[in-house]
């Protein structure tokens, strides 16, 4: 993998982990402040996959440094890390925006 191919999938994972940040606060603080019991669960397990998605993020931009070849980051791989992406990211949107309503 090139060092540019390296830069942008080390970017792409940077801001998924900082959307998966902003996700884990927002959860947080919602599992802490609602009243029901269900809706604090869905808050507490949406704050746990956002975590796992930060870690996630991590250990890839870590692994990109320990890499010496191509076949772990080939095309498919790649597709994934990117709708992993996009899926973060829209669920930042919706975070912000229920943030921007209140």
């Amino acid at each position: 993998m090139s060092i540019t191919w390296r830069a942008a999938v080390a970017g792409m994972e940077a801001a998924m982990a900082l959307c998966a940040a902003l996700n884990l606060a927002y959860f947080l603080h919602r599992a802490a402040s609602l009243e029901q019991l269900s809706r604090r669960t869905a808050a507490f397990v949406l704050a746990l996959i956002s975590f796992g998605a930060m870690v996630e993020s991590g250990f890839v931009i870590l692994a990109l440094g320990d890499s010496a070849g191509d076949s772990v980051f080939g095309s498919a791989w790649l597709l994934v890390r990117l709708a992993t992406f996009a899926a973060t990211a829209c669920i930042s949107a919706l975070v912000l925006r229920a943030i921007s309503e209140r």
